[in-house]
């Protein structure tokens, strides 16, 4: 998908999770020296089990409270 072309205005869980962890993979790809902290979230979005009920309970708290983070600032 270019960066021209019109995106969803929804993502499914499945979506969003892989474009959130593209991100986080993405800045520490790019980072000549990428904050460890960075590095270890990749690894666990990629491996660790539990990864799937905590994106769930985050999905759930950013729906419940949407004045946490302006994502457009």
């Amino acid at each position: 998908m270019g960066t021209d072309e019109q995106l969803p205005e929804n993502l499914t869980l499945d979506e969003a999770y892989r474009a959130a962890y593209y991100m986080v993979e993405q800045y520490v790809a790019l980072e000549k020296q990428p904050d460890v902290g960075l590095v270890l979230l990749v690894q666990y979005m990629e491996s660790d089990p539990a990864r799937w009920i905590d994106w769930i309970a985050s999905v759930r708290r950013g729906l419940s409270d949407a004045s946490t983070i302006n994502p457009q600032k």
